[in-house]
């Protein structure tokens, strides 16, 4: 229940500056006064007026305190007549009769009142006089109905429970705005619930008095926590038991029985008539706060007309007002706008238009780049999508272009169509821009090659001596095998590797994702001594010239080695190694840096086991099931790779029926940076049958009670590898190992006949 005036329609006020207290004029209405800063008011009292005392507010100046207190506080007598002081005079005010007085009181309303019984003591003895109830309840009356007073109320007391202030009346903390007349207070949450005592819950709060004490004095039907009370509670403040106990006590005497009977009546009648009271003054406060809060927007909806154009003849935007009043609420314009408000808010509401004109600013700033960056984006994605994703460079380095960040950066035309129309003449810079980026990256490796012969030589020094040009016969050399600088990279062998690194179309997200997320920092390379080594070894071995020898040479050899520094491992009675390429001998030997690989050794297949190698089929690679798989017609199955199956299915929306591999759709080249998996071979063969992998020899009981098989099943994904298992474990696996957690049959693992 709130009984005070609109001030606590500021609660939400957006001027974050404005002290609304402060700004109040002395002239302004009394409606929204009970707030107000009593030291505005006369604070001198005449010595031989009605009260005779002298009274120095709170709030006085610090100056006219020391002025005050000069004379008191360090003993020094007054000064004396024609010393040259200016002799105070009392108001005058406490000069006019008392009936003139009540006259002028009767026109006022009960804040007013309030404040005048406050301000000086002349007028407080008045208020309490009883001549003054007539004006009390005139002041009532001029308020809009408010009800008579409370029964054990006197009318000041009432006046300051109305409109004394937002304080809790408990704790004295602000902004309190509910009355509960029941027990007569204005309280906050807290002390509600720490004060209040539930009839239920009497006799153990109070379990030495007389429970008759609930039927003699006032009671709330709200309490503290209402959640926590069946309906009907009736909730005493615990300061009111106390004192009828105490009052109760004095009629606890021999002879006294009758006289307790009788103020027991009396207060019984006196707490139902208060019931049908309060009930009156509920509906008052309802009706009370209803007719506030029309006031205060009818205040709030002229005062916003003022200030708007008082704004706009000041030369302020016209738009930017009608803007900073539709989209704010200012609860300091649901009062009356007296000159001295208007003096003290118009700097204040102007410095709050420029805040809200350069927050706008800095809004329409962000939309226009966001919006500009997406259409750039997707204006890029559309023009690389179909072009070879060698050449395709990753989109934050186009939008790092000088021109085009400039161009995002620049500041908005207002219109959202010509904010984003430039970004059509970026499409003709495409074509260079990906030329240019592809020459930068062959260079640089160049360059790396170049060092790498010398290490003596530093960058300068081989810009120095011509080396700006891409040599594109040393970069497919087999000793050329790059890597990235980042932790866990794999060796790039060749260009014709490195330059899909760090493409993979998982990392070329649309518009809008690459503006959340696109903070990593573009791949820089280095040569990869351990893979340089392994492909050295591997040409000394074949009889090769590493000078002269590329990548394909070495391919088109078909050559299969074992590693001399792994020894064989037994399997199933017999042993096995694994047999590699060149190209699987120098991922391995990356791989197991340690002291067991110090250096690269190799050997010969020999002709019997090349020639079971050959027989085999050559799995494919990338494998039908891997989702590497992507669309180069869309964007659907281009920046989220599928599997094969999917994607030649998908290829009939285009109404392409015989999709080609390379053009229509392609792998993902920046995923598939390992060889295709080396194969296991038998040096000596089993001589067991193939066992569980990671169980031992003995074979456990099939169940009976659901009459289950020991079906084996192979990992589609694990290419030239006899590796069984139960069902369960190969889901795991393929889970674990090849990260796709949903499993089937079919495209991830088969069954083994």
């Amino acid at each position: 229940m709130c009984c005070c005036d609109c001030d606590h329609y500021d609660s939400d006020s957006d001027f974050m500056d404005l002290d609304t207290d402060s700004l109040e004029d002395t002239t302004s209405s009394s409606q929204c006064s009970e707030h107000s800063s009593l030291s505005e008011a006369s604070s001198e009292d005449d010595a031989g007026g009605y009260g005779g005392e002298t009274h120095i507010p709170d709030k006085q100046p610090a100056t006219k305190r020391a002025r005050a207190d000069k004379g008191t506080d360090t003993g020094t007598a007054p000064a004396a007549k024609g010393s040259g002081r200016k002799k105070k005079t009392p108001s005058l005010i406490v000069t006019v009769p008392i009936d003139v007085l009540l006259e002028i009181f009767g026109l006022l309303e009960p804040v007013d009142l309030l404040q005048l019984f406050r301000v000086h003591k002349a007028f407080r003895k008045v208020l309490s006089s009883n001549n003054a109830v007539s004006v009390w309840k005139a002041a009532r009356v001029n308020r809009g109905g408010v009800p008579d007073c409370i029964p054990g109320m006197s009318e000041v007391e009432w006046a300051n429970l109305l409109f004394g202030g937002s304080q809790c009346q408990e704790c004295g903390k602000k902004g309190i705005w509910r009355i509960d007349f029941g027990i007569r207070r204005r309280l906050c949450p807290p002390c509600f619930n720490e004060n209040l005592v539930c009839d239920s819950a009497f006799p153990y709060e109070f379990s030495g008095y007389d429970p008759i004490i609930m039927d003699l004095i006032p009671f709330s039907n709200i309490g503290g926590d209402d959640h926590d009370h069946i309906t009907g509670c009736k909730f005493f403040w615990s300061d009111d038991v106390l004192n009828m106990a105490k009052e109760l006590k004095v009629y606890l005497k021999p002879g006294a029985e009758q006289a307790l009977e009788d103020f027991k009546q009396s207060r019984k009648k006196y707490v139902d008539s208060d019931i049908d009271h309060i009930k009156v003054c509920d509906a008052w406060a309802d009706e009370d706060n209803s007719r506030q809060i029309s006031r205060a927007r009818e205040f709030r909806s002229q005062n916003t007309w003022l200030f708007q154009a008082r704004l706009v003849d000041l030369g302020h935007d016209a738009e930017d007002v009608e803007r900073m009043f539709d989209r704010h609420h200012y609860g300091v314009l649901d009062k009356e706008l007296t000159d001295a408000r208007w003096k003290h808010l118009i700097p204040k509401v102007e410095r709050k238009l420029a805040k809200l004109q350069e927050a706008w600013r800095l809004e329409n700033q962000r939309n226009a780049s966001s919006d500009r960056e997406f259409e750039l984006l997707a204006m890029y994605q559309k023009y690389v999508r179909p072009l070879p994703q060698a050449i395709i460079p990753p989109p934050e380095t186009f939008l790092k272009l000088c021109d085009v960040a400039e161009f995002i950066k620049s500041p908005p035309d207002g219109d959202e169509e010509s904010d984003i129309q430039p970004c059509h003449a970026f499409a003709e810079r495409i074509p260079e821009f990906c030329v240019e980026y592809k020459h930068k990256r062959k260079l640089e490796l160049t360059r790396l090659l170049a060092l790498s012969t010398d290490v003596g030589q530093d960058t300068t020094t081989l810009q120095s001596q011509g080396i700006d040009a891409p040599d594109d016969m040393s970069m497919q050399l087999a000793t050329s095998v790059f890597q990235c600088t980042q932790p866990r990279s794999f060796p790039l062998i060749t260009w014709y590797k490195a330059q899909y690194h760090g493409l993979s179309s998982h990392n070329q997200g649309m518009a809008r994702s690459y503006a959340r997320s696109a903070s990593t920092s573009p791949c820089t390379f280095s040569i990869s001594q351990r893979g340089v080594a392994a492909a050295r070894s591997f040409l000394s071995l074949v009889g090769l010239e590493s000078q002269t020898t590329t990548a394909t040479t070495m391919d088109d050899l078909q050559c299969r080695f074992f590693c001399s520094n792994c020894p064989s491992k037994p399997e199933n009675g017999g042993s096995y190694r694994m047999a590699m390429n060149w190209r699987q001998g120098i991922f391995h030997y990356v791989e197991h840096e340690g002291p067991s690989h110090k250096e690269p050794r190799w050997e010969f297949l020999s002709a019997e086991q090349l020639q079971v190698i050959k027989s085999w089929r050559t799995p494919e690679y990338p494998g039908a099931t891997q989702r590497v798989w992507r669309c180069n017609k869309c964007e659907l199955y281009h920046g989220n790779s599928t599997t094969k199956v999917i994607v030649i299915d998908h290829m009939q929306l285009h109404g392409i029926t015989t999709p080609t591999e390379g053009i229509d759709f392609s792998y993902d080249q920046g995923v598939m940076e390992k060889p295709p998996p080396a194969m296991k071979l038998f040096v000596t063969p089993p001589t067991k049958p193939p066992t569980k992998s990671g169980t031992n020899q003995k074979k456990s009981k099939p169940s009976t009670k659901t009459g289950s098989t020991k079906l084996r099943y192979r990992c589609q994904h694990c290419n030239g590898l006899n590796r069984t298992f139960i069902l369960e474990g190969v889901k795991q696996h393929i889970k674990v190992k090849h990260i796709i957690n949903s499993p089937s049959e079919g495209p991830d693992f088969c069954k083994v006949e």
